[in-house]
């Protein structure tokens, strides 16, 4: 007993160095260079939308905003419908009902005749180019990142880097005690 408490004090200051050294134990770490085996670029495809204009030339009609409406035709073709109307019925006790259906007629004709004097006067065509934006898309590779296997000791282990490390990779070795 005598020897255990000679060396007390020695105990007491080494086991506080000791509970220091524990603390500090869970921080201690160390870098090393690990040989590499291999690396792999990672590959990703990406696509790329370029966009581009196509024309073509096409007939295209313009709208004219030309002169009011005339009811001047179907009016003269009323006059006209109905003269024609009392000559075909000079000679019939009906002669009012076809003078009648002659106006109808003349008005309807006349209207009919401007309607599509209007449609060629109205409008004409020009050649426009006609442009649409269409897009061709490229698919092209790029690297993401590396596979890199190296060996520590006697195993191979696997990471994934930003950059090829070359011939050796930065490990970081940590030691923490076992509870």
């Amino acid at each position: 007993m005598k020897t255990l408490n000679r060396f007390s004090p020695a105990l007491a200051l080494a086991s506080l160095f000791g509970l220091g050294a524990t603390a500090h134990a869970d921080t201690y770490s160390k870098v090393i260079e690990a040989p590499v085996v291999s690396v792999d670029p990672i590959v990703q495809i990406r696509e790329d939308r370029i966009p581009f204009e196509r024309c073509r030339t096409e007939r295209v009609r313009i709208e004219g905003r030309g002169n009011p409406r005339s009811f001047t035709p179907a009016v003269l073709g009323g006059v006209l419908g109905g003269a024609a109307g009392s000559v075909l019925g000079d000679n019939s006790s009906r002669r009012d009902l076809i003078t009648g259906a002659g106006v109808l007629l003349g008005a309807s004709v006349g209207n009919d005749f401007e309607q599509r004097r209007r449609q060629r006067q109205d409008g004409y065509y020009v050649t426009e180019d006609v442009c649409t934006t269409e897009y061709e898309i490229r698919e092209r590779e790029q690297i993401s990142g590396y596979r890199v296997r190296y060996r520590f000791e006697d195993s191979i282990y696997e990471t994934r880097t930003a950059v090829d490390p070359g011939s050796t990779i930065a490990v970081r070795m940590r030691l923490e005690p076992l509870p």
